[in-house]
């Protein structure tokens, strides 16, 4: 990645001190644990070492563009560096509740808002994607994961290893479940804004 194309930190308004400590503890943990300096994650990620130093001491917060590059070179998933700790046997998110962050590092980007905790077997969150949001490219990781649209319209591709793609759209009340092995990836569909619940589970 070119130096100008580096992601500048962009706290959101909705980030809060102790989820952006949370989340940069969890990338210095991991690089710490696999023996890695900052210049070789930054190098293999595409970013700077600034950049991930910032992310790393909390004062940036990394779209989840910039957080599956990461997430790759540390071997792990974004949504295990995302999730924050659980506090309690019972957790209630309300509506206004819960970390959000960018997808990409576009002008124009969906959210995601956080609803789980990092000693649930899963992960689950809510996206919003407005007409025109970008949500990122192909992916592949190894789980499961599930989609429940509650609002609007959502395309997933799915690569049939051929060459090809299959896609399905789903509008509200749909649900898709499918391996994150096979590569995949989302976009919106039609006018209004499209919501939707994401749950998955490592492999």
């Amino acid at each position: 990645m070119a130096a100008s194309a580096q992601p500048q930190p962009q706290p959101h308004r909705d980030h809060d001190t102790r989820a952006l400590e949370e989340l940069g503890q969890a990338v210095r943990s991991r690089r710490n644990q696999l023996g890695l300096t900052l210049s070789q994650v930054a190098d293999r990620a595409g970013l700077s070492v600034p950049f991930l130093s910032q992310v790393e001491t909390s004062f940036a917060a990394p779209s989840l563009t910039s957080l599956f590059a990461i997430a790759r070179v540390l071997e792990t998933t974004p949504e295990r560096l995302l999730a924050g700790p659980v506090s309690a046997d019972v957790v209630v998110t309300h509506g206004d509740e819960g970390q959000r962050y960018d997808i990409t590092d576009a002008p124009q980007t969906a959210f995601r808002r956080q609803l789980s905790g990092l000693e649930e077997p899963f992960s689950a969150a809510e996206y919003v994607v407005d007409p025109g949001s970008q949500l990122g490219g192909f992916f592949a990781s190894e789980g499961r994961e599930m989609i429940h649209v509650t609002r609007g319209m959502l395309a997933v591709d799915l690569d049939d290893g051929d060459g090809g793609i299959v896609t399905h759209r789903l509008a509200a009340g749909d649900t898709m479940i499918y391996s994150t092995a096979t590569r995949h990836r989302w976009h919106h569909l039609g006018s209004e804004t499209t919501r939707f619940v994401h749950v998955s589970a490592p492999g």
